[in-house]
């Protein structure tokens, strides 16, 4: 009774340490994700294997506008890659006077992903209204890449810890094993 206890004790503490590790990097993903910029903010949330990005605009006369959101399947996407002086990453960046940063995610071959906008913008082909604020504000196009551009201080180490924390959650949280 013992030993079965003992084991009992140690697959709880794996099972916790695990689940610590998942929340650290969501916690990675969603920090390297956010950025708030003059008139634009983002954020990213991960919900189980599914990321959601939020782009928050300033529009004169209306205030913050939630202007895009993606709900991305993670499994089914891939970051594009950039190549630098040091080899390949998995974002573009640039350092200058206001240094930016662009991650780009593309749906796999045969898949998309559902784009939501303000309705302050124009559809670029087939849509349907989205159920947020019952229709009346934002409709739904299907996508098959998404950018996240961030703009200001540390968004070229924020878009590092994204990206890693990123294919890391996917590699150890939602890829197929067999």
């Amino acid at each position: 009774m013992k030993g079965m206890i003992a084991i009992l004790a140690m697959v709880l503490s794996a099972d916790a340490a695990l689940a610590s590790d998942r929340e650290a990097l969501i916690a990675q993903i969603e920090a390297g994700g956010q950025n708030e910029h003059e008139d634009r903010r983002h954020a990213v949330e991960v919900n189980e294997c599914q990321l959601t990005t939020y782009f928050w605009k300033k529009v004169e006369g209306e205030g913050w506008v939630l202007w895009t959101s993606f709900k991305i399947p993670m499994l089914l996407v891939d970051l594009a890659e950039s190549k630098t002086e040091d080899g390949f990453r998995h974002f573009f960046a640039a350092n200058g006077e206001m240094p930016i940063a662009v991650i780009n995610l593309k749906a796999k071959d045969g898949t998309d992903f559902p784009h939501e906008k303000s309705v302050l913008r124009k559809p670029k082909g087939e849509f349907v209204p989205s159920q947020r604020n019952g229709g009346d504000t934002h409709f739904i196009e299907r996508q098959t890449d998404v950018i996240i551009m961030h703009v200001g201080p540390d968004v070229i180490e924020k878009a590092e810890m994204f990206t890693k924390g990123y294919i890391r959650y996917v590699q150890e949280y939602c890829a197929f094993i067999g």
